[in-house]
């Protein structure tokens, strides 16, 4: 077995399915400008934006019926040996397939010290196994 995937059965139980890949972070669009999603975001929540190719957003003419919209994300960093849980809720637009964009307070609590990019960083969607988002 994959010694990230080992780390990550003992450490998230509920991520069956993981990715990795860069760690940033943006300002989320609040009300009246939300994210893809159609979600404005609420300062102090956890939030994140997935690659388009992530979202698969070309297959939705109407982004704020995308269904990976409010999907939970476990996001694993393995130098600092924590999870944290954030809700999607937007689409980076400049992210690789693999690449998570996050909020700055969450990406502080992921990445403490981080310099605007982090990599390495594991994710996946709370109990998936690899249907939602896909390979």
């Amino acid at each position: 077995m994959h010694p990230l995937a080992l780390i990550l059965a003992l450490a998230l139980p509920l991520l069956t399915t993981a990715y990795k890949g860069s760690l940033t972070h943006y300002t989320p669009g609040v009300w009246p400008h939300p994210g893809s999603c159609g979600i404005g975001y609420t300062p102090g929540t956890d939030v994140v934006a997935l690659s388009r190719e992530k979202m698969h957003a070309a297959e939705y003419a109407n982004p704020n019926l995308n269904p990976r919209c409010n999907l939970q994300i476990n996001i694993w960093n393995e130098a600092t040996r924590e999870s944290h849980t954030a809700t999607v809720i937007d689409t980076c637009m400049g992210c690789a397939a693999e690449d998570i964009d996050v909020n700055v307070e969450l990406f502080h609590k992921v990445a403490p010290g981080g310099d605007g990019r982090v990599e390495g960083i594991a994710w996946g969607v709370v109990g998936d196994d690899g249907g939602l988002i896909g390979g």
